[in-house]
């Protein structure tokens, strides 16, 4: 079959078909008619700072015609290539005819991360426009590729620079080698630095590229200008595509006599959480931070519970540090006894200012114990159809996050007992924290019930603690007690009759009687009766408060005051403000307002703004500002009602 096929295109040629004018040529970019560039790209293989290479490239006209060729130029501004046409442009390239371009490489840095290209624009030379075989304007692009072979990486060293002792205004300059540890033939520019203090300076050389193996000294400066210790890094890096920085310790001091420090700080040593009867080991350095020698006569901890030691190595009693140098101290803690950790280390040395260093030693020795309020759960006689709820509080009395595992009814309970709101297990109480578990006991049947809970912890003296649970089910003459009220067995059921006065039966339930007492005297539901909080003179701040309670549904309360504004000369003191604090988010107040100057026993819903919790009026000079203020506390529709208080606060000036 491509034997044929090849035959079909020689006739259709044969017979005078013009082949397309538009395919793409052997560069792979353009129009085929134009110019072509032999080799289709210049490779460099010598790519590192000193090298200097001159590549040729020959193009060629790809038509019978005259080409202009307009400019031959890099595709961006670049000091280490330099181009040499063989005809200075502009010029006329004849038909079928070619020119070459030299093209010289003098790389002075580490290779950027974009390859270039040489451009030659060109058009048609004929002056005829309307000539139908006119060659249309292009542009021959030529890349230039940089045969990178291997891969960079960067070093310093030493890793660390001690400049020792440098008296405040001198300085002192030591050299730090950055090396190119790579491989192959990239090289890799050093042209970032982070001293990282002002003390610290470093100084780049002017030519950084650094082909492998290859490695240049850059000069570091120390110099403090105040008296005290600096230890840092200074971070040096590359723009070379995926060198990572590399960093290097400088340390020096511009104290002069031996400085006592514990490192790494000097705040505190934690020992963390230590469980008990274990024992932790926790190594600090006593270090010198001075530019002389530093004698320490002694190291000691003091530790009430005795349960913390130090010591210097080989069991030394004392030892002499040279300047910024440092010994280890070891500290121990045996975790004989369960609690907190309190003690101090003690280092004594020759440090003028600071003769005796303290550091606190913290830590928890842990032993968490679970404590269980109360230790039974007795509903004693229940009526029949009552489902009444218990809380057993479960807390930490140790030390330590204690860990509660399982909550269960031992095999045997009733299942007229049940949990109400268990929280997800296991869960953790720290110490001294509480938790609550909420058990109900149904009375189904008129019978004694017993059972019990079990609660495992990771108590590590007592890991299960199990609460016994009575109950009886009784009759309702036999056992229907309700608290703050008065019972009644209707139908057989016990139930509340009456709240005594001040109650009320807020959640509508009879096992827990009339629950809510209400708090000071209630107000009335109705403006006109609300309670009056008397007259506040601006002039001389005064302030109203009212405590009370919503407890049924729909209830409402009112508060009134009147607010005076008295005279004053060129001035107006006149600034009422209400404010209603509360934790039920359903409690809201509105407020009216009707001017006046004096109190007016009539309600005349004037002025109204509702669904806030702080209200502000403030006075005008030269206008009567005195008025009262109706505020009505309820809430939200639909909301159920609570036993939380409120709080109003009323202020004028």
């Amino acid at each position: 079959m491509r034997t044929h096929l090849l035959l079909l295109l020689a006739a259709v040629t044969a017979c005078g078909t013009k082949p397309p004018t538009s395919v793409t040529n052997s560069n792979g970019i353009g129009p085929f008619r134009g110019l072509r560039a032999i080799p289709r790209q210049l490779a460099f293989t010598c790519v590192t700072p000193g090298c200097d290479t001159t590549l040729a490239v020959k193009v060629q006209s790809t038509v019978n015609r005259r080409v202009a060729v307009k400019r031959v130029v890099l595709s961006k501004d670049s000091g280490e290539y330099m181009l040499t046409p063989s005809i200075a442009t502009p010029f006329i390239l004849g038909a079928a005819a070619e020119f070459s371009i030299d093209v010289k490489y003098a790389p002075q840095s580490a290779p950027a991360a974009d390859d270039l290209r040489v451009l030659v624009t060109y058009t048609d030379a004929s002056p005829d426009s309307e000539d139908p075989d006119r060659l249309e304007p292009g542009e021959l692009e030529i890349p230039l590729v940089r045969r990178l072979v291997g891969e960079p990486a960067l070093d310093v060293q030493p890793r660390s620079l001690n400049f020792g002792l440098v008296r405040q205004g001198e300085m002192k300059s030591l050299p730090a080698i950055a090396r190119n540890v790579g491989f192959g033939n990239i090289a890799l520019a050093v042209d970032q630095v982070d001293a990282g203090h002002p003390w610290v300076s470093v100084t780049l050389p002017a030519f950084s590229a650094l082909v492998p193996d290859a490695g240049l000294s850059i000069p570091v400066v120390f110099k403090p200008t105040t008296r005290g210790y600096y230890q840092g890094d200074v971070v040096i890096g590359s723009t070379t595509p995926a060198v990572n920085p590399v960093s290097f310790e400088v340390e020096g001091t511009s104290f002069i006599d031996g400085v006592i420090a514990v490192e790494p700080e000097e705040r505190a040593i934690d020992f963390g959480d230590v469980p008990r009867r274990q024992r932790r080991q926790v190594t600090v350095q006593a270090a010198n931070l001075g530019g002389n020698s530093l004698f320490i006569s002694n190291v000691t901890v003091r530790d009430p519970s005795n349960n913390v030691r130090v010591s210097l190595p080989n069991m030394a009693m004392t030892a002499t540090l040279d300047s910024l140098k440092r010994i280890p101290l070891t500290l121990d803690l045996d975790a004989s006894q369960p609690g907190i950790v309190d003690a101090m280390l003690v280092i004594t040395s020759t440090d003028a200012t600071r003769p005796t260093l303290e550091i606190p030693v913290r830590g928890v020795v842990t032993e968490p114990r679970l404590e269980v309020r109360p230790t039974m759960l007795a509903w004693g006689n229940t009526p029949l159809g009552w489902q009444v709820s218990k809380n057993l509080e479960l807390k930490n009395v140790g030390f330590g996050a204690l860990t509660v595992k399982r909550i269960t009814f031992v095999g045997g309970t009733s299942n007229l007992y049940s949990f109400k709101n268990l929280p997800a297990l296991p869960f953790t109480l720290a110490t001294a924290a509480r938790g609550n578990i909420e058990i109900e006991f149904r009375a189904d049947a008129m019978a004694s019930f017993n059972g019990s809970v079990s609660i495992e912890t990771d108590d590590p003296v007592q890991q299960i603690v199990e609460i016994p649970l009575t109950a009886t089910g009784v009759d309702c003459n036999s056992g229907c007690t309700v608290a703050n009220a008065t019972p009644s067995c209707m139908n057989g059921q016990c139930g509340i009759a009456a709240c005594n006065a001040g109650y009320y039966n807020t959640d509508a339930m009879a096992s827990n009687g009339c629950e809510c007492q209400e708090t000071g005297t209630d107000p009335s539901g109705f403006c006109s009766m609300g309670e009056y909080k008397g007259n506040l003179k601006d002039t001389s701040g005064q302030t109203a408060q009212h405590q009370g309670m919503l407890p049924e549904a729909n209830d409402v309360d009112w508060i009134r005051f009147h607010a005076e504004d008295a005279t004053n000369f060129l001035s107006d003191d006149f600034d009422v403000r209400i404010t209603l604090t509360t934790s039920d988010p359903s409690i809201e107040m509105c407020i009216y307002r009707k001017g006046g100057t004096s109190h007016d026993s009539s309600c005349y819903m004037q002025g109204e703004t509702c669904g806030t919790r702080s209200f502000r009026r403030s006075g005008s000079i030269g206008s009567e500002d005195g008025a009262d203020f109706d505020i009505k506390i309820y809430r939200r529709a639909n909301a159920a009602p609570t036993c939380t208080t409120y709080t109003v606060n009323m202020s004028n000036g």
